[in-house]
Order: C-alpha cells, then structure tokens, then sequence
C-alpha cells in the first residue's frame, strides 16, 4: 500500500497490486518453524519487495485476479475463511503509538523473559540452579519455547529463537547482543546443561490476557531448597513501558560498526539525520554515507 501511495496509484490499480502481491506470494510458516534458516531474516523483505513490485506493475497497467481473497481458490477458500484485521490499539492512538522497541537482537516475545532473568541474576547461583521455570502465553511457547530443536539450536537464525538459548546465554553472560550469536558462542556445551534446566509451559491465563498484556513468570529453584519467582505483563520498550531517545540512540551506537573516529562521525551524522526523517524529502542523502563505512 506504501509503495502504490507512492507511485500515485488509482483505487482500481491499488486493488490489482494487492491481488498482485497477494496470489502469487501466499508464504508458509516453515520459515519459522524448527531449525531455522537464514530465510528467517529475509522474509519480510521479501515480502516488501514483492509489494513493491505488485505496486509497479499495476501502475503500468497489470492486472491481477479481481477475488484474490473471497474467490474460488481464493485465500479464504485456501487457508482460513473470512477474517477481520485487528490491531491492538490503545483507544485514541494511532498505530505508530503502539510500536514496541526491542531491546536485545532476539524474538520479540523472548525481551519479558529475558528482562526478567537478568533483574534475578545476582541472586541465584549458576552452579546451584536445579531448574528453572517459565509461565508464558501461547505465541511464546508455540513460537520459541516448545520444539527440540530450540533446545540445540545450530544457527544464529534459530538461537535468536530459543527461549532456553536466550536465558541460559543471558545467565551466564549478563546480557544478549550480537556477540551471543557467533557459531562459538551458540556451540559452547556449557551451555547445554542449563538449557536442560529450562522447562516452557503455556499458562492458560496469560494466553487469555494476550496481547493486551504480555505475561511472563520465571521461578529459579536451587538445590539447596531455596526458590525465587518474579513476573512482568511488559518488556522493556514495549509502548506501555517505552524507552527514552537516549535508549533508543544507545541501542543504534551499539549495532553499527563504528570503525574509529572517522566512522563514528560518520554513524553520529547518519543518526541525527534519522531523527529528522520525517522533514527529509529525499532519502538518498540519509542513507548515502553508510556506504562510506
């Protein structure tokens, strides 16, 4: 829709790049689904590319399927019967006011459980952990906390999809950036014991309560007897809880690669124009110094 606004699409060729974008295009959730794969990472571009080229052809005249969703062998028919888009919006927002922040490089419903294990870290042993438990709701569990393969995750695109990953690097390490997802790191077996330690379990109560709330509750119990339990209904970032401009420009200094001096100012000037992208009538001079780096 973005890119047909753009192109100054007519309402009938704003139908066909739907139809166009929608029938050739209908993906599978094997992209993150068991043992994931770099696809992981490219499917929402993917998915904009293929907008955006829907959007071109109609604009010169390509036209698609006029019942892309209630027709015969349509996607109603294909996967799931008429449906109704419903956002989770804050009466009187809009929908930007609503973005959440992550603030590690990990699945979005792993950022409550792992704000949780690291406010309990400094009051739990490593070595006298017997287990840990984890409340949560459906998407979490089905998404990152139920399949083997979470359990012994072999690339980066399934790690950052693994609850039982996620927490055992963020007990041991302290915290979860790009560095927890190196071959090295995500191979360590010391690592594999802890994570054996982890057990996931839908709570039916936080499912029910999802997505107003994102409830999480972690319980650490110890061999010697003693047991601690906290829980959170929001990350950190999420917009009921969201963070101020100097989180958000920590978080951007930490993902770029710097490279000394020269590059700093460099990432310095490409973030300070960022937060004026709303006034920029023209992209290219933004983007154009990454390629400096």
């Amino acid at each position: 829709m973005a890119a047909g606004k753009l192109l100054g699409l007519t309402r009938d060729q704003l139908g066909h790049a739907v139809s166009l974008a929608v029938t050739p295009h209908v993906p599978t959730r094997q992209t993150r689904v068991g043992e994931l794969s770099m696809w992981k990472g490219c499917a929402t571009a993917g998915a904009a590319r293929n907008g955006t080229f829907a959007a071109l052809l109609a604009s010169r005249g390509m036209t698609g399927p006029p019942e892309p969703y209630e027709g015969g062998d349509g996607i109603w028919e294909r996967i799931t019967g008429p449906f109704e888009l419903k956002l989770p919006v804050q009466p009187g927002a809009f929908v930007l006011e609503n973005v959440c922040t992550k603030t590690r490089p990990a699945e979005y419903n792993s950022q409550g459980p792992l704000d949780l294990i690291l406010d309990m870290r400094d009051r739990v042993d490593l070595d006298d952990i017997e287990r840990i438990d984890v409340e949560t709701y459906w998407l979490t569990y089905s998404e990152i906390g139920s399949e083997p393969a979470k359990w012994d995750p072999q690339t980066r695109e399934t790690a950052d999809h693994s609850l039982p990953y996620l927490l055992a690097v963020a007990l041991v390490d302290g915290e979860i950036d790009l560095q927890s997802f190196t071959l090295e790191r995500i191979s360590d077996p010391r690592l594999r014991p802890l994570m054996n330690r982890i057990h996931i379990t839908e709570n039916k109560d936080f499912s029910q309560r999802f997505p107003a709330e994102l409830m999480c509750r972690i319980s650490i119990r110890s061999q010697s007897g003693g047991t601690i339990t906290e829980d959170r209904a929001y990350p950190r970032g999420h917009a009921r809880d969201p963070w101020g401009d100097a989180e958000v420009n920590r978080k951007f200094d930490g993902l770029v690669d710097l490279r000394g001096q020269a590059g700093a100012a460099i990432c310095r000037g490409v973030r300070e124009a960022l937060w004026e992208f709303d006034a920029v009538s023209n992209v290219s001079p933004v983007l154009q110094p990454l390629g400096e780096l």
